[in-house]
């Protein structure tokens, strides 16, 4: 129960003076919460129904180095899915943010090392209930050997000392994050498709790096539940392929409201939502003659735009208009109001500012399922705990804090000028169907030496999320794909050998509030033409 210091130290933490003769009545109230919060954890945690008992897991297990040669796996299990539906036989890897009954999770974290979730995400059941069989779980910034952490932070992939997830092209370079494990997989062939997680890019990042298709699909039509978050107001998941067609299948399992997610605005019920891989197949005679397509100025006008990517995204966007294609130049702002160059400020401060929240426990305002068995092993943070979260996480703390208590309208005044920006976005879609820039502004990267301090970290990839973020603030879908190879970053050659080196490269494109069926149209055509790694 609350005693005289607790109400000092409450009073203390608010910079608030207790008028004389008040202590007691507010030991009084504090004691009422007491009361009202032994209550509720008097009552069994509401969870949702596991699949185990109908798809039980099969051979829980971390992987051996030998079989983890990318260290893309964070754990590996067998569940087979319900025979016959539209994922029949697919593999599926899962970013390990998702929640499956009885397997452990990491979370990218070794903070918390006996975290076993008991209940299944709603995109688990989905999968299982279509046909999928998933594999495992993959690993997302972090690695099961490793004293270091950053649940799910962070748009590279070497966030620990002793095992980063390599790139399957080129071991030692950066396979892109937070869904490093799922690009690393499906890259080298490991699993049909996966399943990402994507705050500010970490779908698309990792497909552009590792030579996949990434979709982060419209805010809310894809449900979050059973998955852990960073924040709210931009979690999302979505489908990660070698193919259109795969992503499209798996979309078409995943999509819909859940009755549960209460960010699912404007998503159709499973039963209404669109079947995307038979629009697909439908509209390859056509092709994507006419389709109107601006590219954005924005999008290729930054500094640290490597010229072997603004190469090959350019070249890739002649082949589209060689397709038929009527293609343009567009700016956002188009009325000079909020600019896409500000995407980077505004995902810097809605990110860290809310995030660093979740991370505290802070959860609130929303309705959904809160995966209570995880916090309540993580809270509170020790020093410990810190020691292991490494560079992005105690970065971003430590930036949240400051930005809270000096800017405190800071979050507010962005997430406002990310509906501005949608507005922006809104209006060049009035005359386009898509948008298209470069996914990442630089190839994959060297990882970054474990004993670099803070700063290094957070300038290992300069420009990494400044095209991916800006539809996760404004909510519109996007999908990248593989285009060709390009050569390392030139600080990134050591050796006359490494200049051989070549790296996938990824276009990105922005489609209408859920018009997910056009950027998959767009990846499919160009894929049945063009082979891209002979480009």
């Amino acid at each position: 129960m609350a005693t005289p210091d607790d109400v000092l130290a409450a009073a203390q933490k608010l910079s608030f003076e207790i008028p004389p003769g008040h202590q007691a009545d507010y030991l009084a109230l504090l004691k009422a919460t007491d009361q009202a919060v032994a209550a509720i954890m008097n009552y069994p945690d509401y969870q949702i129904p596991s699949n185990a008992n109908v798809y039980p897991p099969e051979d829980v297990h971390r992987p051996l180095s030998e079989d983890n040669k990318l260290r893309g796996w964070a754990w590996k299990v067998t569940i087979k899915g319900k025979p016959g539906g539209i994922l029949d036989g697919k593999t599926i890897c899962l970013k390990d943010t998702i929640c499956v009954a009885n397997v452990p999770q990491l979370f990218g974290t070794t903070a918390i090392e006996d975290f076993v979730p008991v209940s299944d995400a709603t995109v688990v059941t989905r999968v299982l209930d279509h046909g999928g069989i998933i594999v495992g779980k993959a690993m997302c910034e972090a690695c099961i050997d490793s004293d270091f952490t950053n649940f799910s932070h962070g748009g590279s992939s070497h966030s620990t000392p002793f095992g980063p997830v390599e790139n399957p092209y080129a071991v030692g370079f950066s396979a892109g994050g937070s869904s490093s494990g799922c690009g690393a997989l499906i890259g080298s062939n490991e699993v049909d498709m996966g399943i990402g997680g994507d705050q500010g890019g970490s779908i698309r990042i990792p497909a552009a790096l590792c030579g996949i298709i990434g979709l982060k699909p419209t805010f809310g039509l894809v449900p979050y539940t059973g998955v852990l978050s960073s924040d709210p107001a931009l979690d999302t998941v979505g489908p990660m392929a070698r193919t259109a067609l795969d992503a499209a299948l798996l979309l078409q399992v995943i999509a819909g409201y859940d009755t549960i997610d209460d960010r699912q605005l404007g998503a159709p019920l499973p039963a209404d939502v669109p079947k995307y891989s038979e629009l697909l197949l439908a509209s390859r005679q056509q092709g994507i003659k006419g389709l109107r397509i601006g590219i954005l100025k924005e999008g290729f006008a930054s500094s640290v735009l490597h010229s072997a990517v603004n190469d090959k995204c350019r070249a890739a966007i002649a082949k589209l208009e060689a397709m038929g294609a009527v293609v343009e130049e567009v700016s956002v702002p188009l009325q000079r109001n909020c600019s896409h160059s500000l995407t980077a400020e505004m995902a810097h401060i809605i990110n860290k500012l809310a995030s660093s929240q979740t991370r505290q426990g802070r959860q609130v305002s929303r309705r959904g399922l809160y995966v209570n068995e995880f916090w309540e092993k993580l809270l509170p943070w020790t020093q410990d705990k810190f020691d292991k979260a490494k560079y992005y996480v105690t970065g971003t703390a430590m930036s949240a804090e400051y930005g809270w208590s000096r800017y405190p309208t800071a979050y507010g005044r962005a997430m406002n000028l990310s509906r501005r920006l949608r507005d922006e976005y809104n209006l060049v879609f009035e005359s386009h169907d898509i948008i298209v820039m470069p996914t990442v502004l630089q190839p994959a990267r060297r990882h970054i030496a474990y004993d670099a301090g803070p700063l290094a970290w957070a300038q290992g990839a300069p420009g990494i999320v400044s095209n991916t973020a800006a539809s996760n603030l404004t909510c519109h879908p996007s999908i990248s794909f593989p285009v060709g190879f390009v050569p390392p970053f030139e600080k990134d050659i050591h050796t006359p050998e490494d200049a051989d080196i070549k790296l996938p490269c990824g276009l990105m494109a922005v489609g209408k509030p859920f018009d997910e069926i056009t950027l998959l149209r767009v990846v499919d055509a160009f894929e049945r033409i063009f082979d891209w790694k002979t480009l």
